[in-house]
């Protein structure tokens, strides 16, 4: 179905044919029907007009191959129809990465034409949902004939497409593309408005007493002796644990939690109240209710049960770390009554440094950014047995690094990390599927945005870069299904956090720190170091869960009504008293800030679901080694490998040997 227009634009957005770099793997796909096998890299010297030319052509393809589908006769299987299906998108991968790249391209012209191209793939996402035509041709595959994996997809595809409507009269569906429409637009709006709206201070070298001696040599006064600090993570985050300077913090709060505000606040009004016309439209009472009824948990009445659940599992924790903090704020405020949220994590680390004998500013001394990156790969290596290697390919920005993953000889998938803080780029972390791996016929591709210095890093940064890896790490190994539909990170949405949470557990292992974190001397993390610091652990885990919780909650409560029924201020402030461990600060705003009211909408309460997943599946690591290759290799193939070829719940089962039950994470809250 590949046009020859479509493959000359391809080789100048996805190179490396004329460089050998096809993967030998992808040559021997005889369940496939034959195609053009699609080049690895973003090619980073096209011009924004270059960028919309290709969007344009390869989408138009994609229209006119599947209107073709749609008018196709002849026996239904799943060659002529999901097979062909799959083609339509396997052609669209080429502008998969428009995602990406209006996060972290340099150039706003070519931001701007990568978020054009999402609304407009976007669009031809909502219009082939809704395919009366496509929709009976699947309806006439004969499933009892198939596999099991086979009836499963067909499954999933039918249902998915009853959700998006394609059930509902043609006037019906035309209003349900347009919603569809408005809604990609408003949540870019949103997104972009986050993403360049960076706050700074100009504050004196006074002020910065308690900061880092690195952080404060890498911060140079202007000529009326004032540092300039910005809201981007690299400098926020060192403040708020290190700096002295109450109001310093309160300051850098308010301005962190005010970015996208006021623009933001009209955005996302417009935003839930398209998605509730658009339940309601497809027959639901809310927009939750429809998000929700293709994942795990099923229903919101079931995610506000598990969110009370863990909440009421969180009380007594929450306030005897409350407690605790506010006893030594007393000690520097005699008079103080509360604690603010500008303070906690001051806070806790002085608690740590007196009562756990724990300083954070010598942990951070053995966590180089270059030492934590090459020890991230070398537990990938050693747990899984394949070779992280350099890949010399082209990109975007000189901090951009691209890897490839290699097994047996075989290159099994390329990555790239874009792991340092620039001006208008992605502020916070996340990983991005640029392409899925396909069995015989693909291999995976992946795109990380993280913000972290250059230099040394906090350990909950270290933290956060092994997260988001295990996101990548996920589908690199994920590519072993036939068909693009169910492999890669195809499952349940609110599963895919579980296997990044669960590899968090490693940056608490004293054998994987020991492979990695040394000092500028060359000394390695001491032993004893890393025993205070898994004493120091759970400190601070109740108040960090219960700011979840709330998160989730204002989530959930903002998509789960009528938009008539509140006000996000108002709704915001009621939640934020019944849930979080701290007050509201006044002149913050943080859902204009909180991207994940768009992406995730009401699903928030997917990182706590997931977390109680991951808890289960690390008990069989626990139980036999960290370092277990077998055991890893169980993993590997019956979980990541799973991707979405049966349900979440039935691969976890596979590997646990049970079902998975929450129980075990809410025993571990209430014993914090």
């Amino acid at each position: 179905m590949k046009s020859v227009a479509i493959t000359l634009l391809s080789s100048f957005l996805l190179f490396g044919c004329q460089s050998g770099q096809v993967s030998t793997q992808n040559e021997s796909a005889e369940s496939t029907p034959a195609k053009t096998m699609l080049i690895d890299g973003i090619d980073p010297n096209l011009s924004a007009n270059e960028f919309s030319l290709l969007c344009e052509s390869v989408i138009q393809q994609a229209k006119l191959d599947f209107s073709a589908l749609e008018s196709s006769t002849g026996p239904a299987n799943m060659q002529t129809v999901v097979g062909a299906y799959d083609d339509i998108f396997y052609d669209l991968q080429v502008v998969r990465h428009a995602w990406y790249m209006k996060s972290v391209h340099p150039d706003e012209s070519i931001r701007d034409a990568a978020t054009k191209c999402t609304e407009t793939y976007s669009d031809f996402v909502t219009q082939s949902g809704l395919s009366r035509p496509y929709y009976e041709r699947l309806t006439a595959i004969d499933t009892s004939v198939l596999k099991e994996k086979e009836q499963y997809l067909v499954d999933q595809a039918l249902t998915s497409f009853r959700l998006a409507g394609v059930d509902k009269d043609q006037a019906t569906r035309d209003r349900i593309r347009a919603l569809s429409q408005e809604i990609t637009s408003l949540g870019n709006q949103f997104d972009q408005n986050i993403r360049n709206d960076v706050r700074y201070i100009n504050t004196t070298l006074e002020s910065l007493k308690g900061l880092p001696q690195d952080y404060i040599d890498a911060r140079e006064a202007d000529e009326n002796g004032l540092i300039r600090i910005s809201t981007d993570y690299p400098d926020l985050y060192p403040v708020m644990t290190y700096a002295e300077s109450d109001s310093l913090r309160k300051e850098m709060r308010i301005l962190s939690r005010s970015r996208g505000y006021p623009a933001n606040k009209k955005l996302l009004k417009e935003l839930i109240e398209k998605r509730h016309q658009l339940a309601q439209l497809l027959g639901f009472e809310n927009f939750a209710a429809l998000s929700m009824k293709d994942k795990m948990i099923g229903n919101p009445d079931n995610a506000q049960a598990f969110l009370s659940e863990v909440g009421k599992a969180l009380k007594e924790p929450v306030q005897k770390e409350l407690k605790l903090l506010l006893s030594r704020l007393q000690k520097i405020q005699p008079s103080a009554e509360r604690v603010d949220v500008w303070q906690a994590n001051y806070l806790m680390n002085l608690v740590r440094q007196e009562d756990y004998a724990l300083d954070s500013k010598e942990v951070r001394n053995y966590f180089t950014y270059h030492k934590v990156r090459d020890g991230i790969f070398g537990l990938t290596e050693d747990l899984f047995g394949v070779e992280i290697r350099p890949w010399d390919t082209a990109t975007w920005h000189s901090d951009v690094e691209s890897y490839e993953m290699v097994e047996n000889g075989k290159v099994i998938g390329r990555f790239y990390m874009d792991n340092h803080p620039r001006e208008n780029k992605y502020k916070h972390a996340a990983h991005w599927t640029l392409r899925s791996g396909v069995k015989n016929r693909q291999i995976p591709l992946s795109g990380l945005a993280q913000n972290f210095p250059k230099g040394l890093m906090e350990h909950g940064q270290v933290e956060t870069f092994l997260h988001e890896f295990g996101h990548l790490i996920h589908n690199m190994f994920s590519g072993t299904q036939d068909y693009l539909s169910t492999t890669g990170m195809s499952m349940e949405r609110d599963f895919v956090e579980a296997p990044s949470q669960m590899l968090e557990e490693w940056i608490w292992d004293y054998d994987t720190l020991v492979t990695f974190a040394s000092n500028k001397q060359g000394e390695t993390i001491p032993k004893e170091l890393v025993d205070k610091m898994n004493r120091a652990r759970n400190f601070g885990k109740a108040t960090a869960t219960a700011t979840q919780i709330f998160y989730a909650n204002l989530s959930l409560n903002y998509y789960n009504q009528h938009p008539d029924k509140f006000e996000l201020d108002q709704l915001m402030l009621s939640l934020q008293d019944q849930y979080a461990p701290y007050p509201h600060v006044e002149g913050t705003h943080f859902y204009a800030n909180f991207g994940h009211l768009n992406g995730y909408s009401s699903n928030y309460y997917t990182y706590q679901w997931s977390l109680a997943i991951a808890t289960d599946l690390f008990s069989v690591f626990e139980k036999s080694g960290m370092r277990n290759k077998e055991v890893a290799w169980l993993y590997r193939k019956k979980v990541l490998g799973a991707a979405g070829s049966k349900p979440a719940k039935d691969f976890v089962a596979d590997f646990l040997g049970r079902e998975f039950s929450p129980a075990a994470y809410i025993e571990k809250l209430n014993n914090l």
